[in-house]
């Protein structure tokens, strides 16, 4: 039995037959040895391969493989606003309904201002523009299930 290691992905297995995993692309790696110390203490993202010998990264070339990581978890995450069925899509467009509905109301507000020659105008202009009532989570609720799939 051994421990072998695979060269391409750096698949890592203990007390494995032998025969069953040829070099290449698998890698024997003896007890003891420098590479069976490195696999032990080294998380595996920070290993690198170079013909039988296993090293540890160095700092720049970890804060790269960090990097690279921490940018496609942003990016899975962002995706998400992509899936039809996926809550924080649902969550954000009825977020951005409710900004755009602020909006709305803000820009009656600039015209009645824009379209008024004297006080009173512009008091029976702000008095058409309707109330902008407060949500309740209820309704918050029922606007994300409507999104839900759209």
């Amino acid at each position: 039995m051994a421990n072998v290691l695979n060269r391409t992905t750096l698949e890592y297995r203990r007390s494995v037959n032998d025969p069953d995993f040829p070099d290449p692309p698998w890698l024997i790696i003896a007890p003891g040895s420098g590479n069976a110390d490195l696999i032990a203490t080294v998380p595996r993202q920070y290993l690198k391969l170079s013909g039988d010998v296993l090293s540890e990264m160095t700092q720049a070339e970890k804060d790269a493989v960090d990097a690279a990581l921490l940018d496609a978890e942003r990016e899975a995450t962002a995706s998400r606003l992509d899936e039809l069925e996926d809550i924080t899509r649902a969550f954000a467009l009825v977020v951005l309904d409710e900004l755009n509905n602020r909006a709305n109301t803000w820009n009656a507000i600039l015209d009645a201002a824009d379209g008024a020659n004297n006080l009173g105008d512009f008091k029976t202009a702000m008095a058409a523009i309707p109330d902008y009532p407060q949500r309740t989570i209820a309704q918050m609720r029922l606007g994300v299930r409507n999104k839900l799939g759209s």
